[in-house]
């Protein structure tokens, strides 16, 4: 099989995936965004992304995070990975430190990345629901680990029980509270990718392919640098126009359409109509045609994953 493919419609949020596990909805809604869904995830991940409907290689995975007006997650650091968010729709308070003092807003179409080991939350600034991508990088075996505030597991813990903090911890959700090394605005402004900028750098034609995050080394090198093992680019299409891509022998490449223009993507012959944030999977060594059906411009979000991963 050439390509796996999963349906915006039909994902499941987390919430609704750990309520069976006993953890109460409220809980997992309190803790994080309105709604995460897994889309995304190594085969044998343990934790709260682990019921993805599609398996990756080791080190990746990639959840889709919707935001109620004001909405976002409490204060949480994940202690071995690096998380990249890319702004859909809505606009985003990214927040960073031990007291939460930096801050950045995103825009649809910009891209930060958040290194380990820091505190942060996101909020949707907007009057109407806003999503995030969200892609977590981490070593081949990774846990994805997240660790939150001791006051908020205490607050829980009273509330509803030390059962249900146990079950938190057995999807690696766990109430440490220690305080970590501070990152600054100024380190930060080096992760962030900003889509006006990308635009004017590169002006738009029928079809503009724009990488925006690269693995260390990589000769087509992008505003920001993630870890080994992944690539991301925007792919823009006018109304009407084509494009032919084939992906390398050594590379895995996810689709997502961000846009509410169907996009269709043929892979060996075989046409596949994507609407917005419905994703593909395309096996390395696989020719495949994107081409914009609709009236309006639409992108294709472009992850190509290799087998790479940073070891610990």
């Amino acid at each position: 099989m050439t390509h796996i493919m999963a349906k915006y419609e039909e994902l499941v949020p987390y919430q609704s995936q750990h309520a069976n596990n006993g953890i109460p909805r409220e809980v997992m809604e309190h803790l994080a965004a309105t709604r995460v869904f897994p889309v995304v995830c190594p085969q044998g991940l343990v934790g709260r992304n682990a019921m993805a409907p599609l398996r990756g290689w080791p080190g990746l995975c990639i959840t889709i995070a919707e935001c109620t007006p004001k909405d976002g997650p409490v204060a949480h650091d994940h202690t071995g990975t690096l998380e990249t968010f890319f702004c859909i729709d809505g606009q985003f308070e990214i927040s960073w430190g031990n007291k939460l003092e930096h801050k950045v807003t995103l825009e649809p179409g910009d891209l930060c990345s958040v290194p380990p080991r820091m505190y942060r939350t996101f909020h949707n600034l907007s009057d109407h629901d806003g999503r995030l991508l969200v892609l977590i990088q981490g070593d081949k075996n990774m846990s994805d680990k997240i660790e939150m505030p001791r006051a908020i597991g205490l607050a829980l813990n009273e509330k509803y029980g030390p059962n249900v903090i146990e079950k938190l911890a057995a999807i690696n959700m766990r109430f440490q509270g220690e305080d970590e090394p501070e990152f600054s605005w100024s380190q930060m402004q080096e992760r962030i990718a900003r889509q006006t900028k990308l635009s004017t750098l590169n002006p738009m034609g029928p079809v503009q392919e724009t990488a925006v995050m690269s693995s260390p080394g990589n000769k087509n090198a992008a505003p920001v640098t993630c870890w080994p093992g992944l690539d991301v680019s925007i792919l823009s299409m006018g109304p009407g126009s084509q494009d032919d891509q084939k992906v390398g022998t050594e590379n895995r490449l996810w689709v997502f359409n961000l846009d509410a223009g169907a996009c269709e993507v043929s892979i060996e012959g075989e046409p596949i109509v994507l609407k917005q944030l419905d994703v593909i999977c395309i096996e390395p060594g696989t020719a495949w045609h994107a081409r914009n059906v609709g009236k309006k411009s639409t992108r294709l979000l472009l992850a190509r994953q290799s087998k790479d991963a940073i070891s610990h």
